[in-house]
């Protein structure tokens, strides 16, 4: 594990794509090979919940073996005065309830505590452990590099599961953007925990809505994402040094605003506004 966390560190982008292509290996061996199909009646979800559970199990291990848990912002709720601004991307998961949900009780509640388990499972392995690998490149690379890479990762719904290609290219296409303004989120808060949050709350909304929202505003969802993460990565990520592994956090000196460090328990910025670079 210390060699690959070497290797990953003195090459980002192959540690990622590595990393990326581990974790959907992982995931169809349980899905399509060692695990039976688990659909009971009083659970429908069953089998998608323990493959995420054991998915986010292996990306858990690896981020605790390379110290990675507290700096990636998966074991920190970060700069708690920012989760505002996940706010808009909440509003969008919510407008696909309008329709209102489809589905018997006992399938809904499925789907709910399911899709809980794919946003902790894909959060931690793709703005967790994806991003702190690629962060060396700077907030924009690699904000852009987990946009594609999990955008790229849906493939795999046409390759193993059955989707229509042209679905498979929109969906894509919706991850990678939807990837891009998580990953400027995880840059100003410091902490994946909004993130999972809306993540769970979007694929459940839109896959228990009873039909597909108009064309008209998942294209304006789509500018809106791409626009939204360049803002967050402008104005956020190159004013806040998200720290290494490898560096040494400086003291806490005086109250201002937001604790800089993603690793930080408090609500307090110790430098004045706008200080600090991101490397």
């Amino acid at each position: 594990m210390e060699r690959w966390k070497g290797h990953a560190t003195r090459h980002p982008v192959c540690g990622a794509v590595e990393l990326t292509l581990a974790w959907h290996v992982v995931l169809l061996l349980f899905a399509k090979v060692l695990l039976p199909p688990l659909a009971p009646a009083w659970f429908p979800g069953l089998g998608a919940t323990v493959i995420n559970a054991i998915c986010f199990a292996g990306v858990w291990c690896v981020l605790w073996r390379w110290g990675w848990l507290r700096v990636s912002g998966t074991t920190t709720f970060g700069r708690r005065r920012r989760w505002w601004l996940a706010l808009p991307m909440l509003l969008i998961a919510g407008s696909y309830a309008f329709a209102g949900l489809d589905g018997r009780t006992t399938v809904v509640v499925s789907s709910l505590v399911s899709l809980l388990w794919v946003g902790l499972n894909e959060e931690f392995y793709s703005r967790g452990l994806v991003q702190q690998t690629l962060t060396p490149l700077g907030p924009l690379r690699a904000a852009t590099g987990v946009a594609v890479l999990f955008g790229l990762g849906h493939v795999q719904n046409h390759l193993f599961f059955g989707a229509a290609s042209d679905d498979t290219l929109w969906q894509m296409l919706s991850a990678a953007l939807f990837g891009f303004v998580c990953a400027g989120l995880r840059f100003a808060i410091g902490s994946v925990w909004p993130m999972v949050v809306v993540h769970a709350l979007d694929d459940f909304f839109q896959i228990r809505s009873p039909g597909s929202a108009p064309d008209w505003w998942q294209v304006s969802v789509y500018v809106f994402q791409a626009a939204y993460g360049w803002w967050l990565l402008r104005r956020y990520a190159d004013r806040d040094r998200l720290p290494s592994d490898r560096d040494r956090l400086p003291p806490r000196t005086a109250a201002g605003d937001d604790d800089p460090r993603p690793e930080g328990a408090g609500d307090d910025d110790p430098r004045p506004e706008g200080a600090g670079a991101m490397d």
